[in-house]
């Protein structure tokens, strides 16, 4: 009766223990104990089948307490467990449901189809350099990976273009998993136990029967809604648009994960006004909060182009409160460290996207350990002193470039040639794998700080002398060049931890 729901049917797409490819069933993923991993070509769309099956987990089979969530980490969750988890949600999770198809709408009106390249960041807007896509990437898509796309889409990627609507979290949001080699067990530890539900969604309990958008279709035209009235498997699974899948057309090889399968390859679209006030608090996302014109403002966070993932890292694991502004560390994150995982190291991946308005232009995954003596809430703030020193190293380079861009006003005239954002970047690329060692291995009381702040003082020289290298020999550059490298050193001087 439900064989083609993704709760039934096998979907998954993993690497077995004898490195075949093959699709397997979410049971088959929760209920036995194998060495699976997720594959798919690209490392994005990796990132958000783990998390559309923690989804999917949450929403069936939420732990009661911390007790009950290390119980279904530590064993495979039982047959009748997981048939009882899933009874009532099938039709939910069906692409092809008569009625109320997975995170799409019946009778959408649109003057033509859309391909599904749409669906892929960074497939059909220029940027394939980025991305490294092979050829013809959604030419055809079989079911498991076009649900996959319509969910990253729905959830990760910016809109497609004027006047269709941003995820729950804004266009581009940072998401964050709990990484445990063993995927099953990883799942688990990125779902959150009912306790933990209640302390970050205020309402959850009153909002329990709550059903996805897609299926009770209960959203007016130029409605308003409140985001804390929105439950946890109507967020988790919210669909912003009106989308369609066009019925599959074909059998066929899967341009994606080449899966012999029926085939989609083009969806429609409609465009529907509504506005949702304040954000919905995400299970896997940091919240940033700022006080504007005497209003709070509340906003998930993004990635900046330039800057690397760490230059913003104790954003998403500190909280932090002021009368101006405010951060809250992801409630996966707060679970793991404070419950789990304590006292061990953490590890955990950062994912998202960089767009230019509704362009994708980038997109970044990077995996962080903290050391058993920063996973320790009582040291967690050593963190900031981590990210906080790079961070200063990396202004006073800027500091004494821009001196020799600018000069001195009424004394010295400056070059005009701008070094800073070159040296940034020869500054990030260099000094990245130095933050991740230290935030991997520290340990309270020993030199690690030190080590790292000479490290960086011997980088940012090395990038001074390296980039300001072909002006030394120009009389007119030579004043202000000794000027900048003076304050340089003395900045370096300053920071530097234990003389």
């Amino acid at each position: 009766m439900h064989k083609n729901s993704l709760l039934i049917k096998p979907w998954i797409p993993v690497i077995d223990e004898q490195q075949q490819f093959k699709q397997i069933t979410l049971k088959a993923l929760l209920c036995t104990e194998h060495g699976y991993q997720i594959s798919l070509p690209r490392d994005d769309m990796v990132f958000a089948c783990i998390q559309f099956i923690v989804a999917i987990v949450q929403v069936c089979f939420t732990p009661k307490n911390k007790d009950d969530l290390k119980a279904k980490i530590k064993n495979v969750l039982a047959i009748e467990e997981f048939d009882q988890g899933i009874k009532g949600k099938e039709n939910w999770f069906d692409l092809d449901h008569h009625e109320t198809p997975f995170m799409q709408f019946r009778c959408v009106k649109a003057k033509e189809p859309t391909a599904l390249d749409k669906l892929l960041p960074g497939v059909n807007d220029g940027t394939n350099k980025t991305f490294v896509n092979p050829n013809d990437l959604a030419t055809g898509l079989c079911s498991s990976c076009v649900a996959i796309a319509i969910f990253n889409f729905a959830n990760n990627s910016a809109g497609v273009g004027g006047g269709f609507k941003n995820s729950l979290r804004s266009s581009i949001p940072i998401t964050m998993l709990i990484k445990i080699p063993n995927i099953r067990k990883m799942l688990w530890a990125n779902v959150l136990h009912e306790e933990s539900l209640v302390k970050s969604m205020p309402k959850y309990k009153n909002t329990l029967n709550q059903k996805p958008n897609y299926i009770d279709n209960f959203i007016k035209p130029k409605e308003k809604l409140y985001a804390d009235e929105i439950g946890l498997a109507r967020g988790l699974l919210w669909q912003p648009n009106l989308f369609e899948l066009l019925p599959a057309s074909k059998i066929g090889c899967c341009s994606m994960c080449a899966t012999k399968d029926k085939l989609y390859t083009a969806f429609y679209k409609e465009k529907f006004n509504y506005t949702i006030e304040n954000i919905w608090r995400h299970p896997l996302s940091p919240v940033f909060s700022e006080i504007k014109k005497g209003k709070l403002e509340e906003k998930f966070p993004s990635f900046n182009k330039y800057n690397p993932c760490w230059s913003q890292l104790s954003k998403f694991v500190l909280k932090k409160e002021s009368d101006k502004a405010g951060q809250i560390p992801a409630p996966v994150f707060v679970q793991a460290s404070e419950e789990l995982l304590k006292a061990h190291k953490i590890q955990f991946i950062i994912g998202g996207y960089v767009n230019n308005q509704a362009t994708i232009t980038d997109r970044k995954h990077e995996t962080f350990t903290l050391s058993e003596s920063l996973a320790c809430k009582d040291n967690i703030q050593l963190i900031d002193d981590i990210i906080d020193l790079g961070l200063k190293f990396k202004d006073a380079l800027r500091k004494s470039l821009f001196l020799f861009y600018k000069g001195i006003k009424d004394k010295i005239a400056g070059t005009g040639i701008d070094l800073c954002n070159k040296a940034e970047k020869l500054y990030y690329q260099q000094t990245e794998q130095k933050i991740h060692n230290t935030l991997s291995n520290i340990t309270v009381g020993d030199n690690s700080l030190k080590e790292l702040s000479n490290s960086l003082a011997s980088i940012v020289k090395k990038i001074f002398n390296q980039i300001t290298e072909p002006y030394k020999e120009e009389p007119k550059m030579l004043k202000l060049l000794a000027i900048s490298r003076r304050i340089l050193n003395k900045s370096i001087s300053e920071l530097k931890i234990g003389g």
